[in-house]
């Protein structure tokens, strides 16, 4: 053979013996386990559809039950242990809107209701007088239809409230109460006997009579011997106590409360 056949023959035997080593290579490698697989996320179940307002049936609260719903409210704002003074004997949480008043702080259950307030010159000092037109609007801005009121001022005596009787609430009288408490200042003596002589004669279910001093002499007889049908007079006592105890003396001979007030 000539050199160029015999390089030919060692090019293709070196050809065929890698071929050999590299399938022998990968016979004698082990077994590889395959690349671990990423798991599937598998997609949340979907929550249930809520109903709808209209699926949903109205359920009709017997009286029972309405009543038990109030009791159990008016435990959780009175935990027992702990007593409210403005609500005694008054089932509060139970009345209708329509029955319920409060003025300074003092509840009570009403459908007609008369405000007796001392307008005398003394009810200037610490700004009596401006905190109890304050109370009055708020008192009247929570009453609620059927319900009806009046005020009477009252220094020597009555200022009553224009139309001289008593007014629905509405609107029209609500404003018409507060444009007209623009107009009284404080001024001259402390004497409600005439302005509870008119408060008496509108019949109400409440009258709430507030006074900062003392009154004339015969004062709590007058009243007491007026009220023959026992209307409860709930008295605001502006002075503390340091009036005396008329205001105590009127209410109690009504079956009213007495609340003493700090100026």
């Amino acid at each position: 053979m000539n050199r160029t056949t015999t390089s030919l023959l060692v090019a293709a035997l070196a050809i065929g013996l890698g071929s050999v080593l590299t399938t022998n290579t990968k016979a004698q490698a082990p077994n590889q386990s395959p690349p671990p697989q990423k798991p599937v996320p598998v997609p949340p179940k979907p929550a249930p559809a809520k109903p709808k307002a209209k699926d949903i049936e109205p359920k009709v609260l017997s009286a029972e039950e309405m009543a038990k719903r109030a009791k159990s409210a008016s435990s959780l704002l009175n935990p027992t242990g702990t007593s409210d003074k403005y609500s005694e004997g008054v089932p509060f949480l139970e009345l209708p809107p329509w029955r319920q008043t409060t003025f300074y702080g003092i509840r009570a259950e009403a459908q007609r209701i008369v405000y007796v307030v001392d307008c005398s010159g003394s009810m200037e000092d610490d700004a009596c007088l401006v905190r109890a037109k304050r109370e009055l609007r708020r008192s009247v801005e929570g009453l609620q239809f059927p319900q009806q009121f009046t005020v009477i001022f009252y220094n020597d005596g009555p200022l009553m409230m224009p139309g001289g009787a008593m007014r629905t609430v509405d609107t029209a009288s609500k404003d018409g109460l507060t444009a007209w408490l623009r107009l009284i200042e404080p001024d001259g003596g402390t004497d409600p006997r005439a302005a509870m002589r008119t408060a008496i004669g509108l019949k109400p279910d409440v009258i709430f009579l507030l006074s900062d001093g003392l009154f004339p002499d015969g004062t709590v007889e007058d009243i007491t011997a007026r009220n023959k049908n026992k209307i409860p007079i709930h008295c605001i006592d502006l002075s503390a106590g340091l009036g005396g105890d008329q205001l105590k003396r009127i209410a109690e001979s009504s079956g009213g409360k007495y609340a003493p007030r700090a100026r």
